[in-house]
């Protein structure tokens, strides 16, 4: 009798550990499951951080949108023919042209010849530079003086700055010296007076003016990294929680339901992320601009996961609603 209640004292035990070990399975898969999303959205933003900050090609297509806007153009156009201004010292020049013809002339008579002369000068140069930039020619310059320099671009994030793409401090630039030489080129075929003069000279263009760039350089080795490794994480968790699942369309549910709200999420920090880096970018003109075009594959990405974590949600719910009801019927 003793026996019997002793065998039978100990036959729960086992059930009781298979219980324990059921329950942990379904923790570890829902965690893992969870961790995979997480992992996932925020590979698919270090991975578009990345392609487009450090491709080359990419980042040319994004800042040639920039330079096709009018605003943009507008106030290249005013640096590029302040910096041939300065190089060519027109004020040093209309002062010496007032002291060469001395006092016999009539002052007044002179110094207005002079300053006529003088915008006259300041006239040809804005116009032939707003020519230039308003042409093809320019996309072409702007493109090449950025495909250039994009290695630069890399180094300047990593604190070295040794290229024409320049960051300092909040400041993150791009030198269109070359632009100031092609218009030099287009003046002295024009046989203007003292083209030939214009000295090679840096006209460094704010691309970007804005408390991130320092966060910027700070966050180039996590991003490789993330973007990296992140992916190959998600995968493995992701598939140790379907593994674990005990009912594998619950893992598709869980999985399906947080990527939608996860890539929901992401595409309202997006959105809310636009204003405060315009705000941040200070008075640098296409900022909205250029956001707008970094964040473009991010966004699509985003919406795309949205929708495929909807639809598996849907589906496994269905699954799961459909084999309940079988269940049910037998």
């Amino acid at each position: 009798m003793s026996e019997e209640t002793t065998d039978a004292a100990e036959e729960p035990e086992p059930r009781r550990r298979k219980g324990v070990w059921h329950v942990v399975r379904w923790v570890l898969a829902a965690l893992a499951c969870v961790l995979a999303v997480v992992a996932v959205t925020g590979s698919v933003a270090a991975y578009y951080a990345r392609l487009e900050l450090l491709d080359t090609d990419r980042f040319t297509e994004r800042t040639a949108v920039i330079a096709e806007d009018e605003q943009v153009q507008a106030g290249i156009s005013a640096l590029i023919a302040r910096e041939i201004e300065q190089a060519l010292d027109v004020e040093q020049i209309s002062a010496e042209a007032n002291a060469w013809i001395g006092a016999e002339t009539a002052p007044a008579l002179v110094e207005s010849l002079v300053a006529s002369a003088v915008e006259t000068l300041k006239g040809y140069i804005q116009n032939e530079v707003d020519a230039f930039v308003a042409s093809p020619e320019f996309l072409e310059v702007w493109d090449t003086a950025v495909r250039e320099a994009h290695s630069s671009l890399v180094s300047a994030l990593e604190g070295e700055n040794a290229g024409a793409i320049q960051a300092e401090g909040n400041t993150l630039t791009l030198d269109l010296g070359k632009v100031v030489a092609v218009v030099k080129e287009r003046m002295v075929e024009a046989d203007v007076a003292l083209a030939e003069d214009i000295p090679a000279v840096e006209a460094d263009y704010v691309l970007l003016d804005s408390e991130q760039v320092p966060e910027l350089q700070r966050t180039v080795d996590r991003l490789e990294w993330a973007a990296t490794w992140l992916p190959w994480i998600a995968v493995g968790l992701l598939l140790v929680g379907l593994i674990l699942m005990p009912r594998r369309w619950v893992a598709v549910l869980v999985v399906g339901a947080l990527a939608a709200v996860l890539a929901g999420a992401a595409l309202w920090a997006v959105a809310e992320g636009r204003p405060i880096f315009i705000e941040n970018a200070g008075d640098a003109a296409f900022a909205p601009i250029t956001y707008d075009a970094f964040t473009s594959g991010l966004r699509s990405t985003y919406t795309l996961m949205l929708w495929v974590g909807a639809a598996l949600a849907v589906v496994a719910l269905v699954v799961l609603f459909l084999r309940r009801r079988r269940a049910e019927a037998q």
